[in-house]
């Protein structure tokens, strides 16, 4: 198996134990959304200090940059804000699978933009996955739509931000991928940390918070090192089908853990046969 389609796995399951771990934190001290949005940046620029020092990132950064990474930012915190929203009304093992949603998005996106319309085998790869988050927002009997339309305002948030973050990262073009990618996820979270911590100064939140959501964001970090890895070092097809296994990862992470998690449903084997289902249709997208 090669460097980047490991890192591709290892990144999705990285990212459905983000999920998870976002919902333990609701459950245990009900923190509200902004809050924690807020913290997980606190807490990840916390973890980025030595690395951030061990590099010396600041030798590659000029004042310019700040636009970049403005840029970067206000669409990825609306993302994570509507990810943690979608998480509230739902499930963990629901979210994960249904940001497949992530991908008719950017292709209506797409269209919209002028860059044409998707093959015979894209469209039914759409149909697919539009089909297989209803199926999984109608699992109680009803349709839970709100988590759905959260999970699709937070793909555009993190599309337009993928757009600018991989803009920013060819700054530092001629580095090897992995220093490269470091740098990049430095600079970023670092800059976002900065600004969280006086808005929740401000906020008068108390300073526990941000070691309440450690969890949250040392898997959120590790989680995009990877993807980034991932990306960068193999093709579209591989690396996306790999990142849609993070749906299966998070219903076994979630079966693991269902005794320590008292709100979470019970209907394993749907959820995985669904999921399996859209990594499928991940799959016959990209062919």
């Amino acid at each position: 198996m090669s460097l980047g389609l490991s890192a591709s796995l290892l990144g999705a399951f990285f990212l459905a134990l983000n999920y998870v771990a976002t919902q333990r934190c609701q459950q245990v001290w009900s923190y509200r959304s902004t809050r924690m949005l807020l913290a997980t940046q606190v807490s990840m620029a916390l973890l980025l200090i030595i690395p951030f020092v061990l590099l010396r990132v600041w030798r590659y950064l000029e004042l310019q940059d700040l636009v970049s990474l403005v840029r970067i930012n206000a669409p990825y915190a609306v993302a994570q804000y509507f990810i943690i929203l979608a998480i509230r009304k739902s499930d963990a093992s629901v979210i994960s699978p249904m940001l497949t949603l992530k991908i008719p998005t950017l292709t209506i996106m797409a269209i919209f933009m002028g860059q044409g319309m998707p093959s015979s085998h894209q469209l039914l790869a759409m149909a697919l996955i539009i089909l297989l988050a209803y199926a999984l927002s109608r699992r109680s009997g009803r349709l839970d739509l709100w988590p759905a339309l959260f999970v699709i305002v937070a793909s555009v948030g993190y599309a337009l931000s993928d757009i600018e973050i991989t803009h920013f990262s060819k700054r530092f073009l001629g580095l090897a991928i992995p220093h490269q990618v470091a740098l990049t996820v430095s600079v970023n979270y670092i800059f976002c940390g900065l600004i969280a911590a006086p808005i929740l100064f401000f906020m008068k939140v108390p300073v526990r918070i941000v070691y309440d959501t450690r969890w949250i964001g040392l898997t959120w970090v590790i989680a995009v090192y990877l993807l980034v890895i991932g990306f960068s070092s193999t093709g579209v097809l591989e690396a996306n089908v790999a990142q849609s296994l993070r749906g299966v990862f998070g219903i076994l992470i979630a079966m693991a853990l269902a005794r320590k998690l008292p709100g979470s449903s019970t209907d394993w084997g749907f959820k995985i046969l669904i999921s399996i289902g859209m990594t499928g249709a991940v799959f016959l997208y990209f062919l």
